[in-house]
Protein backbone atom coordinates (compact mmCIF):
# COMPACT_ATOMS: atom_id res chain seq x y z
CA UNK A 1 0.00 0.00 0.00
CA UNK A 2 1.32 3.42 -1.05
CA UNK A 3 0.74 5.72 2.28
CA UNK A 4 0.93 9.56 2.06
CA UNK A 5 2.27 11.55 5.29
CA UNK A 6 2.75 15.24 6.64
CA UNK A 7 5.06 15.65 9.58
CA UNK A 8 8.41 17.54 11.45
CA UNK A 9 11.21 16.03 12.12
CA UNK A 10 13.02 16.36 15.61
CA UNK A 11 14.48 19.83 14.21
CA UNK A 12 10.84 20.96 13.46
CA UNK A 13 10.81 21.06 9.93
CA UNK A 14 8.21 20.16 7.67
CA UNK A 15 8.42 17.24 6.36
CA UNK A 16 6.21 15.58 3.23
CA UNK A 17 6.05 12.87 1.07
CA UNK A 18 4.96 9.13 0.28
CA UNK A 19 5.70 5.32 1.29
CA UNK A 20 5.02 1.66 0.96
CA UNK A 21 3.88 -0.11 3.96
CA UNK A 22 1.82 -3.58 4.23
CA UNK A 23 -0.63 -1.75 6.57
CA UNK A 24 -0.58 1.47 8.72
CA UNK A 25 0.47 0.21 11.34
CA UNK A 26 3.77 -0.19 9.70
CA UNK A 27 3.97 2.65 7.98
CA UNK A 28 3.69 4.19 11.45
CA UNK A 29 6.12 2.33 12.55
CA UNK A 30 8.48 2.91 9.41
CA UNK A 31 8.11 6.75 10.21
CA UNK A 32 8.69 6.71 13.69
CA UNK A 33 12.09 4.88 12.87
CA UNK A 34 13.43 7.32 10.42
CA UNK A 35 12.61 9.90 13.93
CA UNK A 36 9.31 12.03 12.43
CA UNK A 37 6.70 12.75 14.12
CA UNK A 38 3.54 12.50 11.80
CA UNK A 39 0.95 14.66 11.87
CA UNK A 40 -1.48 13.34 8.92
CA UNK A 41 -1.27 10.11 7.18
CA UNK A 42 -3.49 8.64 4.48
CA UNK A 43 -3.71 5.62 2.32
CA UNK A 44 -3.32 6.62 -1.30
CA UNK A 45 -6.26 4.59 -3.82
CA UNK A 46 -3.98 2.61 -5.78
CA UNK A 47 -4.80 2.10 -9.36
CA UNK A 48 -3.10 -1.62 -10.14
CA UNK A 49 -3.81 -3.26 -13.64
CA UNK A 50 -5.47 -6.59 -12.86
CA UNK A 51 -3.10 -9.73 -14.36
CA UNK A 52 -4.56 -11.47 -17.29
CA UNK A 53 -4.38 -15.05 -15.52
CA UNK A 54 -4.03 -15.79 -12.22
CA UNK A 55 -3.28 -19.34 -11.35
CA UNK A 56 -6.12 -21.77 -9.32
CA UNK A 57 -5.95 -21.45 -5.55
CA UNK A 58 -4.38 -24.94 -4.60
CA UNK A 59 -5.25 -27.09 -1.45
CA UNK A 60 -1.27 -27.45 -1.04
CA UNK A 61 -0.64 -23.61 -1.15
CA UNK A 62 -3.45 -22.71 1.58
CA UNK A 63 -2.00 -25.30 3.75
CA UNK A 64 1.29 -24.18 3.45
CA UNK A 65 0.75 -21.00 4.11
CA UNK A 66 -0.96 -21.90 7.74
CA UNK A 67 1.66 -24.35 8.35
CA UNK A 68 3.73 -21.52 8.12
CA UNK A 69 1.30 -19.45 10.21
CA UNK A 70 1.10 -21.85 13.08
CA UNK A 71 4.88 -22.40 13.22
CA UNK A 72 5.59 -18.66 14.01
CA UNK A 73 2.34 -18.51 16.66
CA UNK A 74 3.32 -21.75 18.54
CA UNK A 75 7.29 -20.17 18.30
CA UNK A 76 5.76 -16.90 20.17
CA UNK A 77 5.95 -14.59 17.17
CA UNK A 78 2.69 -12.04 17.80
CA UNK A 79 -0.09 -12.48 15.59
CA UNK A 80 0.25 -9.34 13.39
CA UNK A 81 3.66 -10.37 13.22
CA UNK A 82 3.28 -13.46 12.04
CA UNK A 83 0.76 -12.27 9.29
CA UNK A 84 3.07 -9.28 8.56
CA UNK A 85 6.17 -12.16 7.50
CA UNK A 86 3.68 -14.19 5.79
CA UNK A 87 2.49 -10.93 3.20
CA UNK A 88 6.34 -10.51 1.98
CA UNK A 89 6.45 -14.57 1.76
CA UNK A 90 6.35 -14.98 -1.97
CA UNK A 91 2.79 -16.54 -1.12
CA UNK A 92 0.05 -17.17 -4.04
CA UNK A 93 -1.88 -14.16 -4.74
CA UNK A 94 -4.96 -14.27 -2.93
CA UNK A 95 -3.18 -16.00 -0.11
CA UNK A 96 -1.00 -12.28 0.51
CA UNK A 97 -4.45 -10.37 -0.07
CA UNK A 98 -6.61 -12.37 2.41
CA UNK A 99 -3.33 -11.58 4.81
CA UNK A 100 -3.23 -8.18 3.82
CA UNK A 101 -7.14 -8.37 4.90
CA UNK A 102 -6.25 -10.16 8.03
CA UNK A 103 -3.61 -7.58 9.05
CA UNK A 104 -6.04 -4.50 8.54
CA UNK A 105 -9.07 -6.13 10.61
CA UNK A 106 -6.95 -6.91 13.38
CA UNK A 107 -5.29 -3.34 13.59
CA UNK A 108 -9.02 -1.99 13.29
CA UNK A 109 -9.40 -4.02 16.87
CA UNK A 110 -11.30 -7.64 15.55
CA UNK A 111 -10.40 -10.59 17.06
CA UNK A 112 -8.11 -13.37 14.93
CA UNK A 113 -11.14 -15.75 13.64
CA UNK A 114 -13.55 -12.50 12.67
CA UNK A 115 -10.41 -11.56 10.58
CA UNK A 116 -9.97 -15.08 9.37
CA UNK A 117 -13.66 -15.16 8.45
CA UNK A 118 -13.53 -12.22 6.37
CA UNK A 119 -10.32 -13.15 4.45
CA UNK A 120 -12.64 -15.25 2.32
CA UNK A 121 -10.01 -17.94 1.94
CA UNK A 122 -11.75 -21.34 1.49
CA UNK A 123 -11.66 -23.14 4.33
CA UNK A 124 -13.54 -25.78 6.37
CA UNK A 125 -16.15 -24.47 9.11
CA UNK A 126 -14.36 -26.38 11.85
CA UNK A 127 -11.23 -24.51 11.47
CA UNK A 128 -13.20 -21.67 12.71
CA UNK A 129 -15.10 -23.61 15.29
CA UNK A 130 -11.42 -24.37 16.83
CA UNK A 131 -10.04 -21.11 16.37
CA UNK A 132 -12.62 -19.59 18.24
CA UNK A 133 -11.54 -21.91 20.59
CA UNK A 134 -8.37 -21.76 21.02
CA UNK A 135 -9.05 -17.55 21.21
CA UNK A 136 -11.19 -18.42 24.45
CA UNK A 137 -8.56 -20.26 26.17
CA UNK A 138 -5.57 -18.78 24.95
CA UNK A 139 -4.27 -21.75 23.34
CA UNK A 140 -4.47 -20.21 19.46
CA UNK A 141 -1.46 -21.95 18.08
CA UNK A 142 -2.50 -25.07 19.58
CA UNK A 143 -5.81 -25.31 18.35
CA UNK A 144 -4.48 -23.63 14.87
CA UNK A 145 -2.09 -26.84 15.33
CA UNK A 146 -5.10 -29.31 15.29
CA UNK A 147 -6.82 -27.76 13.01
CA UNK A 148 -4.40 -28.04 10.29
CA UNK A 149 -3.50 -31.59 11.50
CA UNK A 150 -7.41 -32.37 9.90
CA UNK A 151 -6.72 -30.56 7.04
CA UNK A 152 -3.85 -32.13 5.84
CA UNK A 153 -5.77 -35.84 7.01
CA UNK A 154 -8.40 -34.67 4.62
CA UNK A 155 -5.41 -33.67 1.72
CA UNK A 156 -3.85 -37.13 2.74
CA UNK A 157 -6.62 -39.38 2.02
CA UNK A 158 -7.65 -37.18 -0.76
CA UNK A 159 -4.62 -37.61 -2.60
CA UNK A 160 -4.30 -41.49 -1.50
CA UNK A 161 -7.35 -42.05 -3.44
CA UNK A 162 -6.26 -40.03 -6.20
CA UNK A 163 -3.17 -41.79 -6.69
CA UNK A 164 -4.59 -45.48 -5.77
CA UNK A 165 -7.06 -45.14 -8.82
CA UNK A 166 -4.78 -43.78 -11.40
CA UNK A 167 -3.93 -47.25 -12.60
CA UNK A 168 -7.15 -48.35 -12.91
CA UNK A 169 -8.68 -45.64 -14.43
CA UNK A 170 -5.70 -45.45 -17.27
CA UNK A 171 -6.02 -49.76 -17.39
CA UNK A 172 -10.24 -49.12 -18.20
CA UNK A 173 -9.44 -46.08 -20.78
CA UNK A 174 -6.96 -48.41 -22.36
CA UNK A 175 -9.13 -51.14 -23.08
CA UNK A 176 -11.95 -49.65 -23.70
CA UNK A 177 -10.02 -47.25 -26.63
CA UNK A 178 -8.59 -50.60 -28.12
CA UNK A 179 -12.50 -52.28 -28.26
CA UNK A 180 -13.23 -49.13 -29.90
CA UNK A 181 -10.16 -49.37 -32.60
CA UNK A 182 -11.43 -52.80 -33.39
CA UNK A 183 -14.95 -51.90 -33.90
CA UNK A 184 -14.17 -48.46 -36.01
CA UNK A 185 -10.77 -50.16 -37.69
CA UNK A 186 -10.42 -53.73 -37.62
CA UNK A 187 -13.71 -55.51 -38.25
CA UNK A 188 -14.97 -53.10 -41.13
CA UNK A 189 -11.93 -53.97 -43.15
CA UNK A 190 -13.04 -57.74 -42.76
CA UNK A 191 -16.53 -56.98 -43.01
CA UNK A 192 -15.43 -55.99 -46.66
CA UNK A 193 -12.77 -58.71 -47.48
CA UNK A 194 -15.28 -61.60 -46.17
CA UNK A 195 -18.14 -59.85 -48.09
CA UNK A 196 -20.63 -59.68 -45.12
CA UNK A 197 -24.24 -59.96 -46.29
CA UNK A 198 -23.56 -62.35 -49.19
CA UNK A 199 -22.42 -65.33 -47.20
CA UNK A 200 -24.38 -67.29 -43.92
CA UNK A 201 -22.17 -66.85 -40.95
CA UNK A 202 -22.22 -68.16 -37.61
CA UNK A 203 -24.03 -66.12 -35.17
CA UNK A 204 -21.45 -64.57 -33.06
CA UNK A 205 -19.37 -63.52 -36.46
CA UNK A 206 -22.40 -62.27 -37.73
CA UNK A 207 -23.11 -60.21 -34.47
CA UNK A 208 -19.32 -59.29 -34.07
CA UNK A 209 -19.27 -57.84 -38.22
CA UNK A 210 -22.86 -56.42 -37.88
CA UNK A 211 -21.84 -54.13 -34.69
CA UNK A 212 -18.35 -53.05 -36.58
CA UNK A 213 -20.87 -52.15 -39.71
CA UNK A 214 -23.13 -49.64 -37.29
CA UNK A 215 -20.37 -49.18 -35.07
CA UNK A 216 -18.86 -47.38 -38.38
CA UNK A 217 -22.14 -45.72 -39.54
CA UNK A 218 -23.14 -43.83 -36.57
CA UNK A 219 -20.09 -42.34 -35.15
CA UNK A 220 -20.90 -39.24 -35.48
CA UNK A 221 -24.39 -39.86 -33.47
CA UNK A 222 -22.15 -42.69 -30.73
CA UNK A 223 -19.83 -39.23 -30.15
CA UNK A 224 -22.60 -36.47 -29.60
CA UNK A 225 -24.33 -39.50 -27.05
CA UNK A 226 -21.02 -39.70 -25.28
CA UNK A 227 -20.60 -35.93 -24.94
CA UNK A 228 -24.40 -35.52 -24.19
CA UNK A 229 -24.05 -38.24 -21.32
CA UNK A 230 -20.59 -36.68 -19.78
CA UNK A 231 -22.17 -33.02 -19.46
CA UNK A 232 -25.15 -34.57 -17.81
CA UNK A 233 -23.11 -36.47 -15.28
CA UNK A 234 -21.27 -33.39 -14.80
CA UNK A 235 -24.53 -31.45 -14.55
CA UNK A 236 -25.93 -34.05 -11.84
CA UNK A 237 -23.47 -34.58 -9.72
CA UNK A 238 -23.61 -30.84 -8.90
CA UNK A 239 -26.47 -31.35 -7.23
CA UNK A 240 -26.06 -32.28 -2.86
CA UNK A 241 -29.48 -34.19 -3.37
CA UNK A 242 -27.60 -36.78 -6.40
CA UNK A 243 -25.06 -36.84 -4.80
CA UNK A 244 -25.93 -38.14 -1.14
CA UNK A 245 -28.18 -40.70 -3.11
CA UNK A 246 -24.77 -41.85 -5.22
CA UNK A 247 -22.99 -41.93 -2.03
CA UNK A 248 -25.51 -44.34 -0.06
CA UNK A 249 -25.91 -46.78 -3.17
CA UNK A 250 -22.46 -47.23 -3.41
CA UNK A 251 -22.15 -47.34 0.90
CA UNK A 252 -24.10 -50.45 0.54
CA UNK A 253 -21.46 -52.31 -1.67
CA UNK A 254 -19.61 -55.14 -0.13
CA UNK A 255 -16.14 -53.96 -0.39
CA UNK A 256 -16.22 -50.27 -1.47
CA UNK A 257 -19.11 -49.26 0.91
CA UNK A 258 -16.65 -50.98 3.96
CA UNK A 259 -14.18 -48.51 2.56
CA UNK A 260 -16.20 -45.41 2.48
CA UNK A 261 -17.29 -46.29 6.11
CA UNK A 262 -13.80 -46.93 7.16
CA UNK A 263 -12.69 -43.12 5.41
CA UNK A 264 -16.09 -41.47 7.30
CA UNK A 265 -15.24 -42.56 10.83
CA UNK A 266 -11.48 -42.01 10.59
CA UNK A 267 -12.61 -38.10 9.53
CA UNK A 268 -14.88 -37.91 12.04
CA UNK A 269 -13.00 -39.19 14.90
CA UNK A 270 -9.96 -36.51 13.67
CA UNK A 271 -12.26 -33.67 13.71
CA UNK A 272 -13.97 -34.57 17.16
CA UNK A 273 -10.72 -35.48 18.74
CA UNK A 274 -9.12 -31.82 17.09
CA UNK A 275 -12.47 -30.12 19.33
CA UNK A 276 -12.04 -32.05 22.21
CA UNK A 277 -8.23 -31.36 22.82
CA UNK A 278 -9.21 -27.63 22.29
CA UNK A 279 -11.76 -27.81 24.54
CA UNK A 280 -14.89 -27.42 22.72
CA UNK A 281 -17.72 -28.36 25.06
CA UNK A 282 -18.93 -32.15 23.92
CA UNK A 283 -22.73 -31.73 22.65
CA UNK A 284 -21.38 -28.33 20.42
CA UNK A 285 -18.05 -30.61 19.28
CA UNK A 286 -20.05 -33.38 18.41
CA UNK A 287 -22.80 -30.98 16.30
CA UNK A 288 -19.45 -29.04 14.48
CA UNK A 289 -18.24 -33.10 13.63
CA UNK A 290 -21.73 -34.34 12.28
CA UNK A 291 -20.87 -32.60 8.89
CA UNK A 292 -17.74 -34.80 8.37
CA UNK A 293 -19.49 -37.74 7.88
CA UNK A 294 -20.23 -37.79 3.79
CA UNK A 295 -22.42 -40.70 4.14
CA UNK A 296 -25.84 -39.11 4.37
CA UNK A 297 -26.87 -42.17 6.19
CA UNK A 298 -23.70 -41.77 8.75
CA UNK A 299 -25.17 -38.15 8.99
CA UNK A 300 -28.84 -38.96 10.34
CA UNK A 301 -27.26 -41.82 13.05
CA UNK A 302 -25.07 -38.65 14.17
CA UNK A 303 -27.99 -37.02 14.87
CA UNK A 304 -29.39 -39.81 16.42
CA UNK A 305 -26.08 -40.33 18.61
CA UNK A 306 -26.80 -36.51 19.13
CA UNK A 307 -30.19 -37.00 20.80
CA UNK A 308 -29.41 -39.72 22.80
CA UNK A 309 -25.76 -37.66 24.49
CA UNK A 310 -28.50 -34.96 24.93
CA UNK A 311 -30.93 -37.01 26.60
CA UNK A 312 -28.25 -38.13 29.52
CA UNK A 313 -26.87 -41.00 27.73
CA UNK A 314 -22.95 -41.25 27.91
CA UNK A 315 -21.14 -41.01 24.43
CA UNK A 316 -20.11 -44.93 24.26
CA UNK A 317 -23.59 -46.09 25.01
CA UNK A 318 -25.36 -43.72 22.40
CA UNK A 319 -22.69 -44.95 19.82
CA UNK A 320 -23.21 -48.51 20.98
CA UNK A 321 -26.78 -48.21 20.00
CA UNK A 322 -26.77 -46.67 17.53
CA UNK A 323 -24.18 -48.93 16.03
CA UNK A 324 -22.17 -45.85 14.62
CA UNK A 325 -18.88 -47.35 15.22
CA UNK A 326 -17.31 -51.26 15.45
CA UNK A 327 -17.51 -52.38 18.76
CA UNK A 328 -13.87 -52.31 19.77
CA UNK A 329 -13.97 -48.26 19.10
CA UNK A 330 -17.15 -48.30 21.82
CA UNK A 331 -14.21 -49.90 24.01
CA UNK A 332 -12.26 -47.01 23.54
CA UNK A 333 -14.42 -44.15 23.34
CA UNK A 334 -15.47 -45.95 27.15
CA UNK A 335 -12.22 -45.87 28.21
CA UNK A 336 -11.46 -42.27 27.45
CA UNK A 337 -14.60 -41.32 29.34
CA UNK A 338 -13.36 -42.87 32.28
CA UNK A 339 -9.72 -41.73 32.46
CA UNK A 340 -10.76 -38.39 31.35
CA UNK A 341 -8.97 -38.37 28.17
CA UNK A 342 -11.68 -38.78 25.41
CA UNK A 343 -9.06 -36.56 22.56
CA UNK A 344 -7.00 -38.85 23.04
CA UNK A 345 -8.80 -41.65 22.74
CA UNK A 346 -10.61 -39.87 19.55
CA UNK A 347 -7.30 -39.68 18.21
CA UNK A 348 -6.12 -43.15 18.58
CA UNK A 349 -9.41 -44.10 17.05
CA UNK A 350 -8.57 -41.95 13.91
CA UNK A 351 -5.45 -43.32 13.61
CA UNK A 352 -7.15 -47.03 13.59
CA UNK A 353 -9.66 -46.38 11.07
CA UNK A 354 -7.37 -44.56 9.01
CA UNK A 355 -5.10 -47.65 8.86
CA UNK A 356 -7.99 -50.17 8.37
CA UNK A 357 -9.09 -47.71 5.10
CA UNK A 358 -5.72 -47.71 3.45
CA UNK A 359 -6.10 -51.85 4.11
CA UNK A 360 -9.80 -51.57 2.59
CA UNK A 361 -8.70 -49.57 -0.84
CA UNK A 362 -5.99 -51.70 -1.14
CA UNK A 363 -8.24 -54.58 -1.04
CA UNK A 364 -10.92 -52.70 -3.43
CA UNK A 365 -7.46 -51.92 -5.81
CA UNK A 366 -6.50 -55.64 -5.67
CA UNK A 367 -10.17 -56.32 -7.22
CA UNK A 368 -10.73 -53.51 -9.58
CA UNK A 369 -7.49 -54.67 -11.58
CA UNK A 370 -7.90 -58.05 -12.65
CA UNK A 371 -11.27 -57.95 -13.30
CA UNK A 372 -11.12 -54.62 -15.34
CA UNK A 373 -8.16 -57.02 -17.23
CA UNK A 374 -10.99 -59.69 -17.64
CA UNK A 375 -13.35 -57.74 -18.85
CA UNK A 376 -11.37 -55.95 -21.56
CA UNK A 377 -9.56 -58.92 -22.57
CA UNK A 378 -12.94 -60.82 -22.94
CA UNK A 379 -14.52 -58.05 -24.67
CA UNK A 380 -11.63 -58.43 -27.21
CA UNK A 381 -11.43 -61.76 -27.06
CA UNK A 382 -14.83 -62.10 -28.31
CA UNK A 383 -14.15 -59.63 -31.43
CA UNK A 384 -11.43 -61.68 -32.72
CA UNK A 385 -13.34 -64.77 -32.11
CA UNK A 386 -15.75 -63.62 -34.77
CA UNK A 387 -13.71 -63.01 -37.38
CA UNK A 388 -11.98 -65.80 -37.13
CA UNK A 389 -15.46 -67.36 -37.02
CA UNK A 390 -16.22 -65.64 -39.95
CA UNK A 391 -12.57 -66.10 -42.25
CA UNK A 392 -13.63 -70.13 -41.40
CA UNK A 393 -16.99 -70.14 -42.55
CA UNK A 394 -15.77 -68.38 -46.09
CA UNK A 395 -13.23 -70.75 -46.40
CA UNK A 396 -15.25 -73.52 -45.94
CA UNK A 397 -17.95 -72.10 -48.53
CA UNK A 398 -14.88 -71.41 -50.77
CA UNK A 399 -13.83 -75.19 -50.72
Amino acid sequence: MIFRYEGVDALGNSLKGELDAIHRHAALRQLSDKGVIVIELSEQAAVARAPWFTPRLTRDQLLQALHELTTLITSGVTLSEGIDALIEGGHHPKIEQAFRTMGRALQQGENFSTSLAQSKLPLPDYLFHLVRAGEATGELGEALSRALEKMQFDQRTGNELRNALTYPIVLVLAGLSAVVLMFAVVVPKFTGMLGHGKVTLPWLAEMVLSTGEWFNANWDLLLIALILCLVGLAMALRSRDVRQRLLNGVSRLPVVGEWLYQSDVAGWSYTLAAMLGSRVELLQALELSRSSFRIPSRQRGMGEVIRLVRSGKSLSESLAETRLIARSGVNLVRVGEKSGRLAEMFSSLAAMYEENSKNRIKKVLALIEPLAILLIGSIIGVIILGIILAITSVNEMAV
